[in-house]
């Protein structure tokens, strides 16, 4: 057997598959020859610069090692497993001639391993088993022969596995938007690239403390408010905004440093004073509107002597005010989108504001009561900008712009 040099106990172990090996062995990168032993060695085997020593458990009596790693799919039988350990053996000790490094253990080493392997030898199985971990688990970081599924989704997404795996040797960096694509790919693929069906990784919920290297489907039930899923550390999302009143599904991914996930309410909680608007092509000027969201999704509308109207309406707004509370709710709608639901003005009157010609009438229909009104006829996209939000939207069948400024405290 070219370049590989086993004793004739490990001869013995091998006999079955070494047909296998022959095919192989030659489709791999060339290396020095490879002596092969049985002796006594933790797990499966210890590779040792040109020495590898499989485990006295291939000698059986069982089918299956003793050590055979952990899978949802039926183990491999001891001479299937053997053939693998040779091939990732040997790939192993190249991928460190390459990178210049001593041969390391966690996925990026393990998965590229298994990944040659399976390339050179389909029909031993071996990446079937260990794709089967990967979405059985989400978990290449505990169990890294689940890392050949981060192998296969970069075949998948185009690109050359072994080049990345060596860029990671090389001390380059993967982000934790690659590390989510790859799982994205991983739990969308791999189902079908299976002989039968296998449960996935189980969902979780917030807040959560991810170790490295994870991939976990999130199911966060739904809140009356929803909210945006916020990520502390080296991880992603791949949506973290939770519309209101619906379960909501995401993917996350944890990279090299782990990650926390934490819930906030996905809007401009605060207290905050209309500034300005911007409504049918005219811009108008406002006084005395406060609105208040609350973290709970609550929402107050405070109109104290308030007016808001077209420059051109300054002598107007000298003469009259609006006064009242409206409350209601608001919610997440999307990604910087707000929705407001319930706001039902109380007690809301328009009034005269001089001493002379003193008047009080209810306000409800028409002025600031119909435009509350209107605010939830759609979403709002909003934007907040320090101390400054801006709401943009649809109102009665134009675009509108509402600026607000921070109110320390309203009236």
């Amino acid at each position: 057997m070219a370049a590989l040099a086993p004793d004739s106990l490990a001869r013995s172990v091998l006999e079955p598959v070494l047909a296998v090996l022959d095919a192989a062995l030659p489709l791999l990168p060339a290396g020095r020859s490879l002596s092969v032993s049985v002796e006594e060695v933790p797990g499966l085997f210890l590779l040792d610069g040109d020495r590898l020593l499989l485990s006295t458990g291939f000698l059986g009596p069982g089918i299956v090692h003793p050590d055979e790693p952990p899978s949802p799919l039926p183990p491999l039988d001891r001479w299937r497993r053997a053939a693998g350990c040779v091939l990732e053996a040997w790939a192993l000790r190249v991928l460190a001639e390459m990178a210049g490094k001593s041969v390391g253990s966690d996925w990026r080493w393990i998965g590229a391993a298994v990944h040659a392997a399976d390339m050179v030898a389909p029909e031993l199985g071996l990446g079937v088993n260990e794709l089967g971990q990967a979405l059985h688990t989400g978990d290449p970081g505990t169990f890294p022969r689940a890392g050949v599924a981060a192998c296969r989704a970069w075949v998948g997404l185009g690109r050359d596995p072994i080049a990345q795996i060596r860029y990671l040797l090389d001390d380059g960096v993967l982000s934790p938007s690659e590390w989510l694509s790859l799982g994205a790919w991983m739990f969308s693929h791999v189902p079908a690239l299976l002989p039968t069906p296998v449960a996935r990784a189980p969902d979780a919920d917030i807040p959560l403390e991810l170790a490295a290297w994870r991939w976990v489907p999130l199911k966060v039930p739904a809140h009356p408010r929803g909210g945006r899923i916020r990520v502390e550390g080296d991880g992603a999302i791949g949506d973290a905004w939770a519309v209101a009143g619906r379960d909501h599904r995401a993917l996350v991914g944890s990279a090299a440093g782990g990650c926390r996930l934490l819930a906030e309410p996905g809007g401009p909680v605060g207290e905050w004073v209309v500034a300005s608007a911007e409504a049918f092509g005219q811009v108008m000027g406002a006084r005395g509107v406060f609105f208040r969201f609350a973290a709970s999704g609550a929402l107050q509308v405070v109109l104290a002597d308030a007016f808001v109207g077209p420059l051109a309406a300054v002598s107007v707004a000298g003469e009259v005010g609006t006064s009242g509370v409206a409350d209601g709710r608001w919610g997440v709608a999307g990604q910087y989108l707000l929705s407001f639901q319930d706001i039902v003005p109380v007690g809301i009157t328009m009034h005269s504001r001089g001493r002379r010609d003193r008047f009080m009438m209810p306000a409800a229909g028409f002025g600031l009561a119909e435009w509350l009104a209107a605010m939830c006829t759609a979403p709002w996209g909003w934007i907040l900008e320090e101390d400054r939000l801006i709401l943009r939207g649809t109102m009665l069948g134009g675009p509108v712009q509402v600026r607000f400024r921070r109110e320390v405290a309203a009236p």
